[in-house]
């Protein structure tokens, strides 16, 4: 009995767990567009809305299209990608997905937007849609980053860094690695 318990909590805890990346390179979560980039969102009204009634805008994304859903990279999961040729008709106003067959493989990855500093994925790599201030990583969901090799003329994958000064590096170590231990131990409760 007991050993059925721990296995159906570590189950329960492995399913937790990714959603939110690996505990070595988590998602940032509800905290992307309320801590990390609050200046992209918008008051919209299309149907990805999120429960304030925000979109994000991407600013380095060039398309007729840019309003995107207000959650749009908080945890694992493949994205609506609206403002993309590759992903949406956009010829359209709302643009339409595009049948499978018709959508790039990167379309139907799960990623997520990470803290460079707090993540060891090979492949955090700087975000085009929101460069300067975003990170993405596909590995930490499991899946592969091909969007970058196909879609991008600058970027490369795994060119993340962490920019902290010396001062809070280490105060800022220590709240991510504890918060972290927290993340993996609640998972497991």
């Amino acid at each position: 009995m007991i050993r059925a318990i721990i296995i159906a909590s570590l189950a329960t805890g492995a399913i937790a767990q990714a959603n939110v990346g690996l505990a070595t390179c988590l998602c940032l979560q509800d905290a992307l567009w309320k801590t990390y980039a609050p200046q992209f969102n918008i008051k919209c009204t299309w149907a990805w809305v999120n429960t304030e009634g925000n979109c994000v805008v991407p600013k380095g994304l060039a398309s007729n299209f840019t309003d995107y859903p207000g959650d749009f990279g908080e945890a694992c999961k493949i994205w609506e990608d609206p403002g993309h040729s590759a992903c949406y008709d956009l010829t359209t106003i709302p643009p339409q997905v595009k049948p499978i067959s018709e959508q790039a493989d990167w379309c139907l990855e799960e990623w997520c937007y990470i803290d460079p500093c707090s993540c060891d994925a090979a492949d955090a790599t700087k975000s085009d849609y929101f460069p300067g201030a975003l990170f993405y990583s596909y590995a930490t969901c499991g899946a592969k980053n091909t969007y970058t090799a196909a879609e991008s003329a600058t970027n490369t994958v795994g060119n993340a860094e962490c920019a902290t000064n010396t001062e809070t590096s280490d105060a800022q170590s220590l709240t991510m690695g504890f918060g972290m231990l927290l993340a993996v131990m609640g998972t497991m409760a």
